[in-house]
């Protein structure tokens, strides 16, 4: 049997570890508790582990899992150096992070009355989330540059589109890791420099805060050389910027990959790892992921109402602007991760053929047909 710590709002994650497991829950808003005795910890991105924040690590810790695709609150160096193994659960979320960024785009369409085919679209980052992106970009028939300097270095069959082709698409949505000080350094990518001399449609960051640099963002919007921003991620989160939020088209609290699938995907990775690591069985979670029938009446419904129906990305983008002049609005930033709906990914939803003739989007995001 083995002692795991878990962040409480790891979505069933009880249902992915053996079920003789002696587990205990963390609130995260209190920072990680002492850890003496235990032999797994599983945290979020909420919790930053290091030296600072756990200045011993137990000689009873033997692994630490963190159930989101991003590493970077996690000294991996720290964790090898006390000879502690390190998982993630790199990947996934990115289907969620995917139709999060084609929701958005099909909004920002409806209401702008535009046509998405008279765009060309960057996507920065072509790992998981990125490649999930092009994918859906690709079922819309939408022109994709894949710019990923790092990655054609490692994968031959995979060729970057250069700088220069990247900046002159009218759309960019970002999907890299937050990095600084290397030579493929993240950190403030899309700048001054590079916003001066290129102009955007459109830029969408569901990726990490920091990655776009805000302040320059703005002034670009002032100058009319960015029309519009759908944001996800901030600089400084929790505490994130409210003018930069109220200028965005949708801005959300960092739930870009929050779907009812991701969550069970991440918790599922995290326990295969655990389970794996200390040589114990895995639990049967054959009948875990399910899927759930669109209600016929909403064939009545445009395509905006539908698309509001079907994700709550427009209730998360409200919440967030009721946070906007809240005194406590670090604190309830991460409540509302925590207390949002999760979506259904669009993969795990059922039609009737009355409903997907209606709305031929609905096919593009891999709604499935359901004999009446």
């Amino acid at each position: 049997m083995i002692k795991v710590l878990a962040d409480q709002n790891l979505y069933r994650i009880e249902d992915f570890l053996p079920k003789d497991s002696n587990i205990s829950f963390y609130d995260p808003n209190f920072g990680i508790p002492d850890l003496s005795g235990y032999d797994a910890l599983i945290l979020r991105t909420v919790s930053n582990l290091n030296q600072t924040t756990i200045q011993e690590l137990p000689s009873s810790l033997k692994l630490v899992a963190t159930a989101s695709s991003g590493s970077d609150h996690v000294d991996i160096e720290y964790l090898k150096s006390n000879n502690i193994k390190f998982i993630d659960a790199l990947g996934n979320n990115a289907r969620a992070v995917a139709e999060y960024v084609i929701t958005a785009l099909l909004i920002w369409r409806e209401k702008n009355k535009i046509n998405l085919q008279d765009y060309t679209y960057g996507v920065i980052g072509v790992g998981n989330a990125g490649s999930a992106v092009s994918e859906v970009f690709n079922s819309f028939g939408l022109t994709t540059v894949l710019y990923d300097p790092p990655k054609a270095e490692k994968e031959f069959n995979f060729d970057s589109a250069s700088l220069e082709e990247v900046l002159n698409c009218d759309i960019l949505t970002f999907h890299v890791p937050l990095s600084r000080g290397n030579i493929n350094s993240t950190f403030h990518w899309l700048d001054k420099e590079k916003l001066s001399n290129n102009s955007f449609k459109l830029i969408i960051n569901a990726s990490r805060g920091g990655v776009i640099d805000e302040k320059s963002i703005s002034n670009a919007m002032d100058l009319g050389l960015v029309s519009d921003i759908i944001i996800d991620v901030w600089e400084n989160e929790p505490n994130f910027d409210s003018e930069f939020a109220e200028r965005a088209f949708i801005a959300t609290p960092h739930i870009a990959g929050y779907s009812e699938q991701s969550k069970l995907n991440a918790s599922k990775m995290v326990g295969e790892g655990i389970c794996k690591f200390f040589k114990l069985n895995l639990p049967d979670t054959n009948n875990i992921y399910k899927t759930k029938d669109i209600i016929p009446s909403i064939a009545n419904y445009s395509i905006l109402e539908m698309l509001q129906q079907l994700h709550p990305i427009l209730e998360y983008d409200n919440a967030l602007r009721d946070l906007l002049n809240h005194k406590n609005k670090a604190y309830k930033f991460r409540k509302l991760r925590t207390e949002l709906p999760f979506q259904y990914e669009y993969g795990f939803l059922n039609a009737n053929k009355e409903i997907l003739t209606e709305f031929e989007d609905l096919k593009k995001l891999g709604v499935k047909f359901k004999p009446s």
